[in-house]
């Protein structure tokens, strides 16, 4: 676990509160953190942001519907002056450090501002989940369980084939009201300045001065080779020799012979997309520029294309960005207004299909964008060693970025998740997860709509398997084990029994939140009992 997870399990087990107060912050760093997980440095950096009231600004700015990136690139540069440091990328992080404990900064933007420290892992967070089944069901405050069992065959990822009918109870009543609103995602207007980790387009060269004494030798020789050549023409012209007057008159052909194509080149250029664009490429040629683009590099090396491209401005990289970014089936994308990393398997969709696999990454800071394209025939997996090779300098998202679903997932004690590409068109992103050793699946839409229609075919499903688990959800704010009035429904949730394509049965459970948009599906380990499932966390 890194510096930032550990302050994130701090805040939850002492209180976020905890981060208003510098000393009380200090002494908790001491007496929590390992000796190796931070360094003096970083520990004094954090504590200061607190203490001379970077944090709390940070905090005021988010509260006010500032975008992430942008409080946290104001409140680092203020702890950068009132420090007296230079450092203003480390300032940064600090403040990024900080939101992330608190729940305001992704862990994507986190990273992203990361500068060099020697953090150790620290003990994940463990909080109780906070709801409660309806009425007649008691509270419970579930716990992580065991790791993923080696029993039976795994389940596949949630499909929604019919299955037949199995006898069953039903449970709870209906209702409905809306929830607490959902925390949004990123993507506002741009930050001012570069963020930490991202580097810059390769400055342009200075031109240079010269001597004054040989620039009056310059214009000399310019006189007398003027006078040279002013009686020549005039022997040329006497002589009425229309070619040798052609010839001599002719001046040298100075037009722009495009850019720079060289790797060594290449890789200084666009050193804000990775450390070595250029690694793995057979040969690079310029393209011609689209509208708003100042230039355009096409690359090629043994599973496709890499094509490179600056921009003449951040509008114009954003709706670059726009247009390539999308949530069909099959997709991981990571939005932040720093720099978007998108992937697609066309296969996720179809097995069989020969569609071309595409990964995408942007730097704001460096107004550029990369875009690697599978030749026919390669997966995106094989896709991927490209990326890895030129290093850079997004990281692709290797689990939930939503601050949400990061909610939605602490409520049901969600634990071990590994980012996948989406399995349903229209979802923003989806993981594979644990829950008590079962196989559970997380996800988020993009569209309210979306969920509704992925619900009604959870509910199509318990239907047929005669309501085995009809149920809702409702978070106990007060923790009286009992739902209030200003306590609504906060999600649906549905039992049924899936069949594999192996024979088996498993038992599924659906759980969602609509206004976080987001679900959950916990399979069994092939006992085809959804009620086994429902009354692990609604014991």
């Amino acid at each position: 676990m890194e510096l930032h997870e550990s302050l994130y399990a701090l805040g939850r087990s002492q209180g976020r509160e905890l981060f208003n107060d510098a000393d009380s912050f200090r002494g908790a760093l001491d007496d929590y953190l390992d000796e190796d997980s931070a360094s003096t440095g970083d520990i004094n950096l954090l504590v200061d942001a607190v203490r001379l009231g970077a944090y709390q600004a940070m905090i005021s700015m988010l509260d006010s519907g500032a975008d992430a990136d942008r409080a946290v690139s104001e409140a680092g540069g203020r702890l950068a002056r009132d420090r007296g440091s230079a450092d203003v990328g480390g300032a940064m992080w600090a403040l990024a450090v900080l939101g992330y404990a608190t729940g305001k900064v992704s862990d994507v933007q986190v990273r992203r501002y990361r500068t060099q420290h020697n953090s150790a892992p620290a003990p994940p967070p463990g909080g109780p989940a906070t709801m409660l089944p309806p009425p007649g069901a008691p509270g419970s405050t579930p716990a992580p369980g065991p790791g993923p069992s080696m029993g039976a065959p795994p389940p596949t990822s949630p499909v929604w084939p019919s299955s037949g009918p199995t006898p069953g109870v039903q449970s709870g009543v209906p209702g409905s009201a809306p929830g607490p609103t959902s925390l949004g995602s990123y993507g506002a207007p741009p930050p001012p300045a570069s963020y930490g980790g991202y580097g810059h387009a390769a400055p342009r060269k200075k031109r240079k001065v010269w001597p004054f004494v040989l620039i009056g030798a310059v214009v000399l020789a310019l006189v007398v080779g003027g006078g040279i050549f002013a009686i020549i023409k005039a022997t040329d012209d006497s002589d009425g020799d229309g070619d040798n007057d052609a010839k001599t008159g002719s001046t040298t052909n100075t037009e722009d012979e495009g850019p720079d194509v060289s790797f060594e080149a290449l890789n200084e250029r666009y050193q804000s997309l990775g450390t070595m664009v250029t690694s793995g490429m057979d040969d690079c040629v310029a393209a011609d520029p689209q509208s708003g683009q100042e230039e355009k590099i096409s690359c090629t090396f043994p599973q496709g294309t890499l094509v490179l491209t600056t921009y003449s401005s951040d509008a114009e990289l954003r709706a670059a960005r726009q247009r390539r970014l999308n949530y069909a089936e099959g997709t991981i994308v990571s939005d932040v207004q720093s720099g978007a990393y998108y992937r697609f398997d066309p296969t996720t969709a179809d097995p069989e299909s020969t569609g071309t696999p595409i990964i995408y990454w942007d730097s704001q800071a460096g107004v550029q964008s990369a875009e690697l394209a599978g030749a026919t025939g390669v997966t995106a997996d094989q896709l991927d060693p490209a990326f890895e090779a030129v290093s850079a300098t997004v990281t692709p998202p290797d689990g939930p970025t939503d601050l949400a679903v990061d909610e939605f997932m602490t409520t049901f004690t969600i634990i071990n998740c590994n980012r996948i590409p989406t399995e349903t068109s229209g979802e923003t992103e989806e993981s594979e997860c644990r829950r008590s050793g079962r196989r559970t699946w997380v996800g988020k839409f993009a569209k309210v709509n979306d969920l509704r229609q992925y619900r009604n075919n959870a509910r199509t499903l318990a239907r047929q398997d005669d309501d085995i688990v009809v149920d809702y959800w409702f978070t106990d704010e007060n923790n009286n084990d009992q739902q209030d009035d200003d306590e609504p429904e906060q999600g649906k949730i549905y039992g049924y029994v899936e069949e594999q394509d192996s024979g088996s049965e498993y038992g599924v459970l659906y759980i969602d939140d609509l206004d976080c948009r987001c679900y959950l599906q916990m399979y069994d380990k092939g006992q085809g009992d959804p009620l086994k499932l429902y009354n692990l966390i609604f014991p």
